[in-house]
C-alpha cells in the first residue's frame, strides 16, 4: 500500500491513477492532518509526500512518521534547490523527485527505493489475493479464515511464497524445507505435503490459484502479491 500526500488535486489523481494502473494499492490525502487522522497512517509500505503543503509541510510529516514507521519516503515537490533536498534527506527521506516528473521516472524511483528497503528489511508478511502468510507468527489465512498447518506445511508454504514465480524442483524443496539429504529420503514426501497443503488452503491441482505443478519436475507458486509489488 502506497500513501500519497499532495494538495494539488490534479497531481494527486494523476499519481494515484498511475500507481493503480501499475498494480499498486493506493490511498491519497490532501494534507498531513488528513493522513494522521487515518487510523492506519503508519501502515503504508511507501509514502509519497509533497513538501509545500497547507498547515503541516512535508518535512514535518516525515518527522512525525519516523516516530511510528521506517517505511521508505519519497518527496514529490516543485522545489529544486539543493538545500531542500539536503533537508529532506537528512530527515530520513529515501529519494527526492522534482516536479514536473515523468510517470516512468516515478515508477522507476519507487521500484528502486522499494528494492533497497527490502534488502535491509526482509519481508515477514506476504499478502496475496485470498492468502496471507506471516513468517513471524507462523500463521496463515486463506479466504479470510485461519488455516491450521503443521510446522512443515507452514515452512513449505512460506518457502514457495518466498520463491514465487520460480519453478522449484522437488529436490530443491526437500533440501531447503526438510534439510534432508534427498539421496536417502524420497521426494514423494514433497508431493504428499503439497497435496495436504492444497486441501487446507483451498487450492486445486487442476486449476491452481496458488501452487502450480511443473510435471515431472516440481512446483511453482503462481499468485501475485496483493499490492502489486512483485519485483
Amino acid at each position: 500500500m502506497i500513501y500519497i500526500v499532495e494538495d494539488d488535486g490534479s497531481i494527486r489523481e494523476l499519481v494515484a491513477a498511475t500507481l493503480e494502473a501499475a498494480g499498486h494499492s493506493v490511498r491519497a490525502f490532501d494534507s498531513g492532518n488528513a493522513l494522521f487522522a487515518h487510523p492506519d497512517f503508519s501502515k503504508a509500505e511507501l509514502y509519497l509526500l509533497d513538501i509545500m503543503l497547507p498547515g503541516m509541510d512535508g518535512h514535518r510529516i516525515l518527522e512525525k512518521l519516523r516516530k511510528s514507521t521506517d517505511a521508505p519516503v519519497i518527496f514529490l515537490t516543485a522545489k529544486g534547490e539543493e538545500i531542500d533536498k539536503a533537508t529532506g534527506l537528512q530527515l530520513g527521506a529515501d529519494d527526492y523527485i522534482t516536479k514536473p516528473f515523468s510517470v516512468l521516472e516515478l515508477l522507476a524511483r519507487i521500484k528502486a527505493v522499494t528494492r533497497r528497503y527490502r534488502k535491509t528489511h526482509p519481508q515477514t508478511v506476504f499478502e496475496f489475493e485470498n492468502l496471507r502468510i506471516d513468517s513471524e507468527s507462523k500463521t496463515a489465512e486463506a479466504f479470510g479464515k485461519p488455516v491450521k498447518l503443521t510446522y512443515k506445511e507452514f515452512e513449505l508454504l512460506l518457502y514457495l511464497a518466498q520463491n514465487r514465480k520460480k519453478v522449484l524442483s522437488r529436490e530443491q524443496i526437500l533440501s531447503s524445507v526438510w534439510g534432508f539429504d534427498f539421496d536417502d529420503v524420497t521426494t514423494r514426501t514433497v508431493d504428499i505435503h503439497i497435496k495436504t497443503l492444497r486441501q487446507k488452503i483451498g487450492d486445486s491441482a487442476d486449476k491452481p490459484t496458488f501452487i502450480e505443478t511443473a510435471r515431472g519436475y516440481g512446483y511453482k507458486f503462481v499468485s501475485e502479491l496483493a499490492d502489486g509489488d512483485d519485483y
